[in-house]
């Protein structure tokens, strides 16, 4: 009598335990949608990123402890901002925020691709800052990248945007 007990109960609770492995086959409706990369560039504004640079090198800057002193302005280079949009491309394309290419790149080596007759080269890149105030103020807020802008031995500069990727190239020619 007590096991026909039992059993009335697991062939009652069968058909929900069904359901509940069937709720649980679902799609994930909450799960995070894929993101496309985006292969074209978004316009930024030369003439304010150029200034946004110029005006903390004019006044010079302190990078994480160590002071810059003010130095010369930058001059907007395209070859350097063909570089700049190069790797931008590339890191939307990966999905990823890093200084080496997908084919093992590094800035120097995509500027000597692009032409770039170079002394020096660097190069800065973001992730996720809407505007160009917002960018400038994130690499003057990090050390390294602040050095990099307050470097004197860098003349000109270009800076390119594909979807949230920012990359900055600086550098002086021969």
């Amino acid at each position: 009598m007590k096991a026909t007990h039992a059993l009335k109960k697991v062939l009652f609770l069968l058909p929900f335990l069904g359901m509940v492995m069937l709720v649980g086959c679902q799609p994930d409706d909450n799960k995070e949608p894929e993101v496309t990369p985006v292969t074209t560039p978004t316009a930024v504004n030369k003439t304010l990123l150029l200034q946004l640079v110029n005006a903390k090198r004019a006044s010079g800057c302190n990078c994480g402890g160590t002071a810059f002193p003010a130095t010369t302005p930058l001059t907007w280079n395209n070859v350097l901002e063909t570089v700049a949009l190069d790797h931008s491309l590339d890191m939307s394309k990966m999905g990823v925020m890093q200084h080496q290419g997908s084919d093992g790149s590094n800035v120097a080596t995509r500027a000597t691709r692009r032409g770039y007759s170079y002394s020096i080269i660097g190069e800065n890149i973001a992730w996720n800052y809407p505007t160009e105030q917002s960018v400038i103020d994130g690499w003057i807020n990090s050390p390294a990248h602040c050095e990099n802008i307050m470097n004197h031995e860098f003349k000109e500069m270009g800076i390119a945007r594909v979807g949230s990727y920012w990359t900055q190239v600086l550098g002086a020619s021969h």
